[in-house]
Formats: C-alpha cells, structure tokens, sequence
C-alpha cells in the first residue's frame, strides 16, 4: 500500500490514517519534504513507536538530502528517490523563467557553484540590455577626419572677358574675371 501525505494534511491526519491500515501490512509512507513532521525528530519516535506497535512494515519515500538526513537521524527505513537530472535542469529552468524569486530563493539556500554562475550570466545579461538601451537613447556621432598624405593640384577654369562688358557675367556659368588692358 502507499499513502502520500501533503504538506497542508496534518499529523492527526498522518496517524489516523496509519492506525487504520491492517496489521503486518508493508507499506510505503511518501509525505512531502516541506511538512512540519521534519521540523521535530519526536514526532519520528512516536510514528515509529506506533508502526512497531502495529507490526506495520513501514519505507518511507525520501525525495531530498533534507528527507533523508532526517530518516537516517531518526533510524526509520526510507527509500532514496533522486529527481532524474533532466527533470531537475526543467524544473530549475521553469523557475528561472517564470518564477524568478522562487529560483533566487533556491539558489540562495542551495550555495551551488552552478547558481552563481547563472547569478552572473544574469547581472552581464542586465548590463547588456541596459548598455542597448543607454547606445540607443543617448546620440552620438564619430566623425573621423583624416588628411591626404598626396597634394593634388586643383585647377580651375577661368574665363576672362572685357571689362567693359557687364551682360557676360551674369550668362556665364565659369569663373569670370574682368580684362582690363
């Protein structure tokens, strides 16, 4: 038989449901890591106490370190149940995509190597976007003015016509100078 137990069933509830299975029954007890039956190692003793009382072989599922360092501290039989590594990576990348305060919390509690690793790709990410917006709001311009190292010669078309003559200036599309002789 298996019972699982959420973290909103109380103890009362826990030990009701356990004192109603069949005597010398095995059974496996999966109660969720973030229950305050792991905040007290008494609670453990009493569980025990009525297991053996009703000769109820009894694993429970431990699913995190926290779970199964308290079932080694308290002497009860667990089975160690790891999330698959694949699983993990899609849980943690959930959270860090919808759920980001969740995945900071984790991160915290965890102290991983990985964690702060992510927390820097983060803070370059954040840079880099405030960066854009900071090159794209703020104009600026590069004018760069670099001199000819050749000297080429500039020659213009003059064109000279007789000073007396007023009318060809204005008709003519070269540079006039005036004649005077």
């Amino acid at each position: 038989m298996k019972f699982f137990f959420l973290k909103e069933h109380g103890l009362y509830k826990i030990f009701k449901t356990l004192e109603k299975v069949p005597v010398k029954k095995t059974i496996h007890i999966n109660i969720d890591p973030e229950h305050a039956f792991f905040d007290n190692e008494r609670r453990a003793a009493q569980l025990k106490e009525l297991l053996d009382k009703r000769e109820i072989v009894a694993f429970f599922i431990a699913k995190t370190q926290r779970t199964k360092n308290f079932f080694d501290r308290t002497n009860l039989p667990y089975i160690f149940q790891e999330k698959h590594p694949i699983r993990k990576a899609l849980h943690i990348a959930k959270l860090f995509l919808f759920d980001i305060k969740r995945f900071h919390l984790h991160a915290i509690e965890k102290k991983n190597y990985l964690f702060f690793v992510v927390f820097g790709a983060e803070f370059v990410f954040v840079s880099l976007i405030i960066l854009g917006l900071y090159t794209l709001i703020v104009p600026s311009v590069n004018i760069q003015i670099t001199p000819t190292y050749q000297i080429e010669d500039v020659t213009y078309n003059f064109r000279y016509y007789p000073a007396n003559d007023t009318e060809y200036p204005n008709f003519s599309r070269y540079l006039n100078i005036p004649f005077y002789s």
